[in-house]
């Protein structure tokens, strides 16, 4: 796709999402829930798309369209002389993992690494927690709205959410499940330090799964941030778990990245549907599967952090850390629980449709 517009490659990516979509509307809006539970299986051709995804973007061109691809391609050939292992600090998987790149692969090749490690700790999340609906979990992922923007711009912390996810898929299972959920948090928190913000939410829900301690945290955390502004933002700031947070919330914005700030009324909006279908299944269906409440409570908790930051003029980076979670907690219950005997197939699509106009409207209206 070198042939491409680099500022095309998002478009044409969601219109390619878009047209699955509608197949999928078209093929199980009558079905019921045993049938999406149970019984049907995964397309093929999908998993094939996720692939090709890998390739192209992985191989992208250097270009300001890809963010920090740029950044990248300026110190990459420099890298393994500037930096010596016994200096690495900070995101030392990443940096490592780049330094050794460096010495014997081009800047591409890194980036389509790269790539593979964002997508393919994904999709073996997705499998492990969708099975039977693999297709569909990868395919709700790349419609979210941040899906692109973290392959290509914050690959680190997109890479250090995607092993988040998968070690969430294990923690609810035996011992050596709960070892390799270890392994693979400090994995994330290698190659992003923030990532340390998801894997204490998901402890924390593991051993307190209280849904109603969750909703009014996240509450309390908007009403925090209404009331106490841009001094609790400098109060979070002091608590630098992450030495790019005091960064990330006391130097002015980059236009090109984040160009509005302040209390994010339309972005809480986005966030809170999750939470308002979370509250719904929980209090009014009475759902409580457990690795619902898991990745309900993580997703909520993560979310209170950003939106105690929100006025932070680089807070697009602390939302992802529960954003990464947002088609997962959105679809799990549609595809894992029997909620509707007969209409579940119509509300996953009509879900899977207004989970991708959002999309379509940030990419193509909002810009």
């Amino acid at each position: 796709m070198r042939f491409l517009d680099p500022y095309l490659y998002s478009k044409v990516h969601i219109l390619i999402v878009l047209a699955f979509t509608i197949v999928y509307y078209l093929l199980l809006r009558g079905r019921g829930a045993d049938y999406i539970v149970n019984k049907r299986k995964g397309n093929y051709l999908v998993l094939f798309y996720v692939f090709l995804f890998i390739l192209v973007v992985g191989l992208r061109p250097i270009s300001g369209a890809f963010g920090d691809t740029v950044n990248y391609a300026r110190v990459y050939g420099a890298y393994p002389m500037a930096v010596s292992p016994d200096k690495i600090s900070g995101d030392s998987l990443f940096n490592l993992l780049m330094m050794q790149c460096s010495k014997v692969m081009d800047l591409n090749s890194f980036l389509l690494i790269v790539e593979v490690l964002y997508i393919i700790p994904m999709m073996l999340a997705c499998h492990r927690l969708f099975k039977n609906n693999l297709d569909i979990g990868i395919l709700v992922c790349m419609a979210a709205f941040s899906f692109f923007s973290y392959g290509v711009n914050g690959i680190r912390q997109g890479v250090a959410c995607s092993f988040v996810l998968l070690a969430l898929s294990f923690i609810e299972g035996k011992v050596w499940g709960k070892v390799l959920c270890a392994i693979l948090s400090i994995i994330a928190i290698g190659f992003h330090a923030s990532a340390i913000l998801p894997v204490v939410c998901v402890v924390f829900v593991f051993f307190v799964r209280s849904p109603r301690l969750m909703f009014v945290f996240w509450a309390f955390s908007v009403i925090l941030s209404l009331v106490l502004g841009e001094e609790l933002t400098h109060l979070i700031s002091q608590f630098d778990f992450d030495d790019r947070v005091s960064t990330y919330i006391d130097t002015e914005a980059d236009e090109d990245l984040f160009s509005h700030t302040g209390f994010r009324l339309d972005f809480v909006l986005y966030s809170v549907v999750p939470i308002i279908v979370g509250y719904y299944l929980v209090f009014k269906k009475k759902v409580l599967d457990r690795k619902f409440l898991l990745l309900l409570g993580t997703y909520i908790y993560a979310n209170a952090f950003w939106i105690m930051v929100i006025r932070a003029q680089y807070s697009n980076r602390f939302a992802y850390l529960s954003w990464f979670l947002y088609p997962i907690v959105l679809f799990y219950p549609l595809l894992k629980i029997k909620l509707w005997p007969k209409t579940q197939g119509h509300k996953l699509t009509i879900m899977m449709v207004a989970h991708l106009a959002f999309t379509l409207f940030m990419v193509f209206i909002y810009g």
